[in-house]
């Protein structure tokens, strides 16, 4: 009888211990989440009847700060941000008026303009702080445009000429900042899905088609966000059968080169998803979007694209239009630098999780800067090494967590994701 009670509690006490175990590496997970990933986004304030700007970090319920809008209501999906300048972008309302509304995160003041060529399918370039538009000026016809906000400044890049096509879907937009090029997720009169690629600073106006490879009969593809560190395409996938009937949503990877469809995690616990509320964080590469799961609760879903799990969790009430403020990490990756990564290099860096010295696989024929950048876009290390030095750093000192290690050479730059233990 004893032993039966002592066998039971050890098998309890076990348990238990898993259980606990689970729960801290959520924790590390969710905390180390809400330390680096800073949200922006609106909400109707049912007391004044007005709109109000959210800034909060993700998951964090403590974290919430509210700032009472001039806006009386804003265009559903066109909300944006510009790294650049910190300021986030939504069409807004206010009384009789209408245009470009603007608030800016550090200096959290906020002003209404007008813009006559914004669109609720539009992308910033982080690199440059210009921001590129579609939208159907004509019939069988999306009209790329490119606006100059600071200028006030817009101009027509080309027309995409696609027979049958009578909308562009929404939220299926993401920009690569390192070679400038303008993705976009939608239909070709075939009817088929496809990835169209718009290379908007060149000269001349082109773009590629790369019909995607479905993984169900009917697909709907929609958070489109790209990774400017690993230069990957990520987006939210629903599936239907052959009767329309939704099937589940998937987190997925599209390869820009095959138009592969890869699917990296089901989002099984949540049938509804809010339109307009996907982003992505550059610097822990993480895509969050908010669902509406099965007990109809909202939640953030946030998805870790270094090993494809996710965790779920605090959103603020009636919360859209959410975007990522990535101001950090385009201080340091555009701003700082003066070079983008169109002529990055690569390099292999060791070990990885590291705990006391790091080094770098790189041939040194010239002078370089290797710095480590914190989880939250602040760089902690930097280190000058001479032609021909050994590529060694003493990291013994900093905090466990997630970093970049980023090298600069010769007016050419590159990074690597790396674990502090």
């Amino acid at each position: 009888m004893n032993l039966m009670v002592l066998s039971l509690f050890n098998k309890l006490k076990k348990n238990m211990k898993k259980s606990v175990l689970s729960l801290l590496i959520l924790l590390f997970f969710s905390s180390m989440l809400t330390a680096q990933i800073n949200l922006v986004g609106v909400a109707n304030n049912q007391q004044t009847g007005k709109i109000d700007v959210v800034k909060w970090e993700a998951l964090n319920p403590a974290s919430v700060s509210v700032f009472p809008s001039m806006l009386d209501g804003y265009y559903f999906a066109s909300s944006a941000f510009d790294s650049y300048n910190s300021n986030y972008y939504l069409t807004g309302i206010s009384g009789d008026n209408s245009g470009l509304y603007s608030f800016n995160t550090r200096t959290n003041q906020e002003n209404l303009g007008s813009a006559s060529l914004y669109s609720n399918i539009s992308e910033f370039d982080m690199s440059t702080g210009i921001m590129y538009n579609l939208k159907m000026m004509a019939d069988d016809s999306i009209s790329v445009f490119a606006y100059n906000i600071n200028t006030n400044q817009d101009s027509l890049l080309g027309v995409i000429y696609e027979p049958g096509v009578n909308g562009i879907v929404v939220d299926a937009i993401g920009f690569d900042a390192n070679n400038g090029i303008l993705y976009y997720v939608g239909f070709t009169g075939d009817p088929a899905l496809c990835l169209y690629a718009i290379p908007v600073r060149e000269s001349q106006f082109s773009f590629t088609k790369t019909n995607l490879v479905t993984n169900a009969p009917y697909n709907n593809i929609q958070s489109v966000n790209f990774d400017n560190v690993n230069e990957r395409i990520f987006a939210r996938n629903a599936t239907f059968d052959t009767t329309g009937t939704y099937i589940s949503s998937f987190i997925v990877e599209i390869n820009k080169t095959t138009g592969d469809i890869i699917n990296l995690a089901e989002l099984v616990e949540f049938p509804y998803f809010v339109g307009g509320s996907s982003s992505f964080d550059q610097n822990t590469g993480t895509l969050m979007l908010v669902g509406i799961d099965t007990s109809n609760m909202l939640k953030m879903i946030a998805f870790n694209s270094s090993d494809n799990t996710y965790v779920s969790g605090f959103v603020p009430g009636n919360i859209s239009e959410i975007v990522c403020d990535n101001s950090e990490f385009v201080q340091n990756n555009y701003i700082l630098t003066g070079v983008k990564a169109e002529t990055a290099i690569s390099f292999d860096v060791y070990p990885n999780p590291a705990t006391e010295l790091l080094t770098i696989d790189y041939p040194t024929t010239e002078k370089l800067n290797i710095q480590l950048i914190s989880s939250d876009g602040k760089r902690v290390l930097s280190q000058d090494f001479a032609s021909g030095e050994r590529l060694v750093m003493n990291v013994a000192d900093l905090l466990p967590g997630l970093y970049l290690v980023k090298l600069l050479s010769g007016g050419k730059t590159a990074t690597q994701k790396i674990v502090l233990r």
